[in-house]
C-alpha cells in the first residue's frame, strides 16, 4: 500500500487565517510523514460509508452492576469511541456533558499525555482526545430554554474547543485572558459552521475497520477531525500526534479497563 496521503482540498478561504478556529493555509501545510500515515486514503464521494452498528455494544446495566463508580457516560446508550488497538500509549477518561435529564450528550476519551495542570509546565503535550456526541433532536434545556439539535458542526465546534482548552495563554496578561478565551471560542464556532469550505479538508480514516470520511483542519494549536456515523457524531482533536495515522473503534465493555481516571 502506498504511503502517499491524498486529501480533498476545499476552496481557498477568503481573508486571513484565524486561530484555533482556523488553520494554516492548505497549500503550504505538508502532510506529516509519520508512522502509520499510510492508513489515510483519498476522500470518498457523496455516498460515504457509515460504519458502526445501529445500537451501542456497551451494556449499561452490566456496567452499573459491576462498576458502581464508573465514568457516568458508561451507563448511557451513547456508543463511545476511542482509538483502536494500534494506539499503544496511555488512555484516560476525559470530561463528560450530561443533559438536564441526566443523560450523557457527549464526552471525551483521552489518549497520550495527561492534561497539563501547572502553568509553569512548558513541555509540549502529545495527545489525542476522541469526542463522541449523541445525535439529539431539539430538546428542553431547563426552564424555558430549548436546545437545538446536535449536528456535525456542533461536534466540530466542541472538538475545536477541546483543542483550545489545552492552549491556555498563561503568558497573556491575566486581565486579557478572558477576552482571549471569548475571542477564540467565537472563532472555533464560526469555523465549524461550514465544513465544506476551507480551512476544512476531507480525509478517510478507519472506524470499526471501515473507511470513513472525516472533515479535517489544522491550526497552530493542533488539528481537529469530525465525522458523521449512523448512531452518533464522532470527532477528535490533538497535537504532537499525526491525525493521518489514527484509527477509531467503539469501546466495548471489556475495553473500559484500559481507560484510567485522571487524578483529582
Amino acid at each position: 500500500m502506498s504511503s502517499t496521503i491524498s486529501t480533498e482540498d476545499f476552496p481557498n478561504p477568503v481573508g486571513p487565517a484565524s486561530q484555533p478556529g482556523s488553520v494554516a493555509p492548505a497549500a503550504g501545510a505538508g502532510v506529516p510523514a509519520e508512522r502509520g500515515a499510510e492508513r489515510a486514503t483519498p476522500a470518498a464521494d457523496d455516498d460515504d460509508y457509515v460504519p458502526g452498528p445501529p445500537v451501542a455494544s456497551i451494556s449499561a446495566a452490566a456496567l452499573a452492576a459491576t462498576e458502581p463508580d464508573a465514568w457516568p457516560g458508561q451507563r448511557t446508550a451513547v456508543p463511545w469511541y476511542g482509538l483502536d488497538e494500534a494506539w499503544s500509549g496511555d488512555r484516560w477518561l476525559g470530561s463528560i456533558m450530561l443533559g438536564p435529564d441526566g443523560v450523557a450528550e457527549y464526552g471525551t476519551l483521552g489518549h497520550g499525555d495527561h492534561p497539563a495542570r501547572r502553568p509553569d509546565d512548558l513541555s509540549p503535550r502529545r495527545f489525542c482526545g476522541v469526542v463522541t456526541m449523541a445525535r439529539l433532536d431539539r430538546r428542553p434545556g431547563g426552564g424555558a430554554t430549548v436546545l437545538e439539535p446536535t449536528t456535525l458542526s456542533t461536534l466540530a465546534a466542541v472538538a475545536g474547543l477541546g483543542l483550545l482548552s489545552d492552549a491556555w495563554p498563561w503568558a497573556v496578561d491575566k486581565a486579557l485572558r478572558g477576552d482571549w478565551l471569548h475571542q477564540q471560542t467565537e472563532l472555533a464556532y464560526e469555523v465549524a459552521e461550514n465544513l465544506d469550505d476551507a480551512p476544512w479538508r476531507a480525509v478517510q480514516l478507519p472506524v470499526d475497520g471501515k473507511p470513513t470520511r472525516f472533515r479535517y483542519r489544522e491550526s497552530e494549536y493542533g488539528w481537529v477531525l469530525a465525522a458523521e456515523l449512523r448512531e452518533c457524531w464522532l470527532g477528535a482533536y490533538g497535537r504532537g500526534v499525526t491525525a493521518y495515522g489514527l484509527g477509531f473503534e467503539q469501546v466495548t465493555l471489556d475495553a473500559w479497563e484500559a481507560y484510567e481516571a485522571l487524578p483529582r
